[in-house]
């Protein structure tokens, strides 16, 4: 482990103050890629920042390398540094992490999305050829669209979360972000504890009332991946209303569920240093500590709707069933905007990205740049285990649509 001073390496503003690298083996199927991992993935000897100087300087450096890391380099990659992250991983919108907030390669009048907002901002400023982040409500996603890149937010437990900070670990998962389709499943392949075995797709449908929730240049980007993934696939495409399994109370019993456990996990380190906490973060630590004193009345009821959506989206999603949805609903988060704009944002995100969280399903993003200039970020969801399923579907889409990618 080598440790360095990001100034003169770090154009992007993506790299912690006081980051880290490691060479690869050498030798192994990532030999000559780099990446950077999100800073709270353990590197032996380096003090994770979890978003925050505070949380640095009230930790001691990590005793052992992350797993996932030492995966990476034992298959020949290089790390090449510590992305920034928004406090605590608890963010939407990259606003939020250790110093000036990361560039944006894609549009610089946006933020990166978070909480992977570092992580996002390497691979779109081509710094590194792929990076780690971690995805509880859609901190891999999110960057992803907003930044024109690929990512996937793996079946929850498929990669190891030893050495990663938590957030709320019943939804946690490590995942990835490239610039391209293959150097996204090569690296899912090195780190992952699924086997290669995969699903085929034979169903195709379109998340049509979601689509609606999106601009309409999204909606158009979206119809055009589920026409031709039903062709490469051989199926028709099916519009579908997914209201039972996406509506306004998914996403807010999901929240609540994920509430309680950040309490659970880091409400004694909250309240020690809640004051130097950002204000949209601290608002929302504030009540994840309401949640964690709720009676058991209203835990129970979470936990059986939980138990009782997982049933129905199975019902609605089953294996080999391809789902294809906005990430985001509509173009931002700008750099300009209210902070109420901001929530409303993150509020519209997390109906799209709690369906998976909710069910520890695997979902990828597609993205391509439209003529106008903006780049667009399309969602492909399938049940639990298919995550092999949907990266040779990002692979075909990359040699299928490559007008659109440019």
């Amino acid at each position: 482990m080598e440790e360095t001073r990001p100034s003169s390496l770090d154009p992007l503003d993506c790299l912690v103050p006081t980051t880290v690298s490691m060479e690869g083996s050498g030798d192994g199927p990532l030999s000559g890629l780099s990446f950077v991992a999100k800073d709270l993935f353990a590197v032996e000897g380096h003090t994770s920042s979890f978003g925050h100087s505070r949380w640095r300087s009230t930790h001691d450096p990590a005793a052992s390398t992350a797993r996932v890391i030492r995966d990476l380099i034992d298959a020949g990659a290089n790390l090449s540094g510590m992305a920034k992250m928004d406090q605590l991983a608890y963010s939407l919108i990259g606003d939020v992490g250790e110093g000036r907030a990361p560039l944006n390669s894609a549009d610089p009048s946006l933020y990166c999305g978070g909480s992977s907002s570092g992580s996002a901002s390497a691979v779109a400023g081509s710094l590194v050829d792929f990076a780690l982040g971690t995805d509880t409500a859609g901190s891999i996603r999110v960057p992803a669209a907003v930044c024109g890149i690929f990512g996937i937010r793996p079946t929850h437990g498929s990669i190891s979360t030893e050495g990663v900070l938590p957030l709320a670990p019943s939804f946690d998962v490590p995942g990835i972000l490239a610039g391209d389709a293959t150097t996204l499943a090569k690296v899912f392949s090195v780190i992952t504890t699924q086997s290669s075995g995969r699903q085929t797709a034979h169903r195709v449908v379109m998340a049509t009332d979601l689509f609606d929730m999106a601009d309409r240049q999204t909606a158009q980007v979206g119809l055009e991946v589920g026409e031709t993934i039903a062709g490469t696939t051989g199926h028709s495409l099916e519009n579908i209303d997914t209201r039972a399994f996406s509506d306004s109370d998914v996403g807010a019993v999901f929240a609540r569920l994920q509430g309680r456990e950040i309490w659970e996990h880091h409400g004694d380190w909250v309240d020690d240093n809640f004051g130097v906490l950002d204000d949209d973060v601290r608002a929302r630590l504030e009540r994840c500590r309401s949640l964690s004193l709720d009676s058991e009345r209203q835990p129970d009821a979470d936990l059986e709707f939980m138990h009782e959506f997982r049933r129905q989206f199975a019902e609605v999603v089953e294996p080999g069933t391809v789902v294809v949805l906005p990430v985001v609903p509509e173009h931002g988060p700008r750099r300009t905007w209210t902070h109420q704009q901001s929530v409303e944002f993150r509020t519209g995100c997390l109906r799209l990205t709690a369906p998976a969280g909710m069910v520890g399903a695997p979902q990828v993003v597609w993205s391509t740049r439209i003529p106008v200039g903006r780049h667009i970020g399309i969602g492909l969801m399938t049940a639990p285990r298919g995550d092999h399923l949907l990266l040779d579907l990002l692979k075909d889409l990359s040699n299928d649509l490559p007008e659109i990618r440019n």
